[in-house]
């Protein structure tokens, strides 16, 4: 069972109307993009994003870019989430919260995405660690008191931090559930230990059963996403990787309906989003039907139209007719990622 996802982008092609549109999709958890034509037309970025349990890992450049998160984008945000960035090349300056930032080679910054924000970015090549504000702070206490903070250039806790990044996008594929829960640990460890000068703040929570009944859960939830195109994806494959009853399985996913709904639910959702997209053009309904996790052509569109009272083949029409060069579905994942934390 693989427990860790990797995503990467890459726009060097296309034109700057594409590539600056993916960018800002790629972005849009983290606020709004804003370029001048000139950045835009000579704009491109690379990155590796990896999905490790509860925590994104990155490694990103990107050419020049203003982020703008005002304070009603802040307002809205639902689940809040820290990064912490190590700056490897490039600069920049701007402001997050109350604090003004500016940023080189070797520094690390530490902001909320619940706090308005406005930087320009230059040239970047940085490291990312992105976590849940609620699993950061039960590992290390408050942390509206780093909102903003830059630690210097090339200070000890910007090198152990991008060393550990490092290591985290090295490690192995496949890697299980009880490999993704050691690394995850260790880094929320690595971290205590860098923001607060020790293992554990006085103002940390431990964990209670409760919490881990939620964090199972969820990574039962990003199981399912990830093997969404397996048929063989139920119940039993589910107990059997995560050495579950189906009792406590059912318990534990509950709220979303039984196993078998809340897969074809995921599957047809994410069926539709791909046609409509126009990923699946030239594709036949058979063909759509097995890479969307469906055994038979006949029961995945009649479900398909029970659910969103149109045909796979009228949605294929409808996406031919209004052709669009498909988005890097990089954008829409990490976007998931951060709603379902």
């Amino acid at each position: 069972m693989v427990a860790t996802t990797r995503h990467s982008i890459q726009l060097e092609d296309g034109d700057a109307d594409y590539r600056v549109a993916a960018w800002r999709e790629v972005m849009s958890p983290s606020g709004e993009i804003r370029m001048t034509p000139e950045e835009a037309d000579r704009f491109t970025t690379l990155g590796q994003w990896r999905q490790i349990g509860p925590l994104l890992i990155g490694h990103v450049t990107a050419g020049d870019f203003r982020l703008v998160r005002t304070k009603a984008m802040a307002k809205r945000i639902g689940l809040d989430h820290v990064f912490i960035n190590v700056f490897l090349a490039g600069r920049g300056e701007g402001v997050c919260g109350r604090r003004r930032m500016r940023f080189a080679p070797g520094a690390m910054s530490i902001t909320k995405l619940s706090s308005p924000a406005d930087y320009r970015l230059e040239g970047i090549t940085l490291t990312a660690i992105v976590v849940a504000r609620r699993l950061l702070e039960a590992a290390i206490g408050p942390v509206a008191a780093l909102d903003g903070r830059v630690y210097p250039a090339e200070s000890v806790e910007a090198r152990l931090v991008d060393a550990h990044i490092t290591a985290l996008l090295a490690l192995p594929d496949p890697l299980g559930p009880a490999q993704a829960s050691i690394a995850s640990r260790s880094t929320l460890m690595m971290l205590a230990a860098c923001l607060n000068g020790g293992p554990v703040h006085e103002g940390a929570k431990l964990a209670t059963p409760a919490d881990l009944e939620v964090e199972l859960a969820k990574a039962i939830r990003r199981f399912i996403k990830q093997r969404l195109a397996d048929p063989g994806l139920g119940s039993e494959l589910i107990c059997s990787q995560f050495a579950l009853s189906r009792a406590r399985l059912y318990r534990l996913m509950r709220d979303g309906g039984t196993i078998a709904t809340t897969i074809r639910r995921l599957r047809l959702t994410r069926a539709y989003a791909e046609i409509a997209m126009g990923r699946y053009a030239g594709f036949t309904a058979a063909e759509v039907a097995n890479q969307s996790g469906f055994r038979q052509e006949r029961s995945f569109r009649r479900a398909f139209i029970q659910q969103f009272a149109i045909t796979p083949a009228a949605l294929q029409a409808r996406a031919r007719a209004a052709p669009m060069t498909p988005l890097p579905a990089t954008g829409p994942v990490i976007a998931d990622w951060f709603n379902e934390l």
